[in-house]
């Protein structure tokens, strides 16, 4: 049988208001009474029902963490990031996951259901409806990677990131590179590195070859294995490969190369993407643009906490630029 705020005033003496107004540390009460009521909740085990003070005050103290799946360094580091500025709030946090023909259904869902105080959308695509819904309520919500103008938002500078991997291959003699890119092509990271590498192969003067541009659909270590096998099975003719599914990918290829007796970097250099510390642990260790996920994440908890709690509050997406780390593999 669960402890209520009434057992607690009982065993105190005290009404359950007081033992309410003790718990939202109310300045009316004495420490001496304060002192017995915490007492008694410690003793007694005693957790306000969080639902009932939500219907009451209209606000539920949660940040709702939205994605298609909660998988891979990325969005663990995002989360990471959004805790570091949660742990010094009243605020907790709530994931909620779906399919990824299921994102703008979860989006208005949590919007409509009053799920949360805010919203934290990771790797989302949406449409204009829902984003119309999050407008008319005023629910504050902020993207991560997949942004939209008029909202807040965070995000690596895909384009540039690219643009610095493949510049990094054709100043080190590389002229025929390839591309690991991902399935989903609905996602402006995907295409914004994939414009960036194009870009930075006109600048030099060197063609894009789509026949040697290869998908990733899970971005794991395995599937690294399996595109390095394709590469080699099918003779495909390059020098360099310039994963942006991931650095996990990247060093599924490193580790294929090497059983299969391909040289990295003089036969094929590979660059990853993710700045991952276990990429300087493989053999070669992987070249790789790191973007600061961490402070990305946290910078999206410190706006969704200024969109709660403050009026007219400027909207802005603020970008972040990836850093080339250059190790062994390029």
């Amino acid at each position: 049988m669960s402890i209520t705020i009434k057992d607690v005033a009982k065993k105190v003496g005290v009404t359950a208001t007081t033992v309410s107004m003790v718990i939202r540390n109310d300045p009316r009460i004495s420490d001496k009474t304060k002192e017995k009521v915490l007492k008694a909740v410690k003793e007694m085990n005693y957790y306000p029902n969080q639902i009932g003070r939500s219907l009451v005050k209209g606000k539920t103290n949660v940040i709702a963490v939205a994605s298609s799946m909660f998988y891979g360094p990325f969005k663990i580091d995002i989360f990471n990031g959004i805790d570091t500025g949660v742990v010094e709030t009243d605020y907790t946090t709530l994931h909620f996951s779906a399919r990824a023909d299921q994102e703008a259904e979860l989006l208005k869902e949590i919007v409509y259901g009053r799920r949360a105080d805010g919203v934290i959308a990771i790797n989302m695509r949406t449409e204009k409806e829902t984003l119309q819904a999050y407008n008319d309520t005023g629910l504050p919500i902020v993207f991560v990677e997949e942004t939209f103008d008029g909202f807040a938002g965070v995000k690596g500078d895909s384009f540039k990131g690219a643009y610095k991997a493949t510049e990094r291959f054709i100043k080190t003699g590389k002229k025929n590179i390839g591309l690991i890119s991902a399935v989903y092509t609905h996602l402006s990271c995907v295409t914004d590195r994939e414009k960036g590498f194009m870009q930075a192969l006109a600048d030099n003067g060197l063609k894009y070859d789509e026949s040697k541009t290869l998908r990733s659909a899970a971005y794991n270590f395995q599937e690294g294995q399996d595109l390095m096998d394709k590469i080699i099975n099918d003779k495909m003719q390059v020098d360099a490969v310039f994963c942006s599914a991931g650095d996990l990918v990247a060093m599924g290829m490193i580790k294929r190369a090497k059983e299969k007796g391909v040289k990295i970097p003089d036969d094929i250099a590979i660059i990853g993407y993710d700045g991952l510390d276990t990429g300087s642990l493989v053999t070669p260790s992987l070249t790789t643009l790191k973007q600061p996920v961490v402070d990305m994440g946290r910078a999206a908890f410190d706006m969704l906490k200024k969109l709660m709690e403050e009026k007219n509050v400027k909207k802005e997406i603020k970008v972040f630029e990836p850093e080339l780390i250059i190790r062994e593999s390029a």
